[in-house]
């Protein structure tokens, strides 16, 4: 198993599946949170695009540096958050993707947002990467 499939293995498995079933378990509605569910799909994401027989190493390439800078710009934001840089308190989009506590779905809570950033910055990593 490549350090990349070991990667969104992990993601998927502990910050996936143990998410998702512990949101379930610990909530009124029995359903599992967004972020949740977007750690549980991006982790499935990286596995699948990841697949040699699934999908071309072009697409795992595009999606890792997608998702890296989604995690890490999030998590970014929520260290920015910790030490009173309010990044987003003047963005007025009128939903509910970007809030004083989430963007996307995805927590800016301090651990959350250290738990983002390293597994963005381990996508970007791969994503980056010249292949050989």
């Amino acid at each position: 198993m490549s350090h990349r499939s070991s990667h969104y293995f992990v993601w998927f498995l502990v910050f996936g599946v143990v998410a998702a079933l512990a949101s379930v378990v610990s909530s009124a509605t029995h359903r599992p949170d967004a972020e949740s569910l977007w750690l549980l799909g991006s982790g499935l994401g990286g596995l699948v695009l990841g697949s040699q027989r699934l999908a071309q190493p072009r697409l795992a390439r595009t999606y890792d540096i997608l998702i890296g800078i989604l995690f890490a710009g999030v998590g970014v934001l929520g260290i920015l958050e910790r030490f009173g840089v309010h990044a987003l308190t003047n963005l007025h989009l009128g939903t509910e993707l970007v809030t004083a506590t989430a963007v996307l779905g995805l927590s800016l809570a301090f651990f959350p947002a250290l738990i983002h950033t390293v597994l963005g910055l381990q996508s970007l990593n791969h994503g980056l990467k010249i292949s050989k």
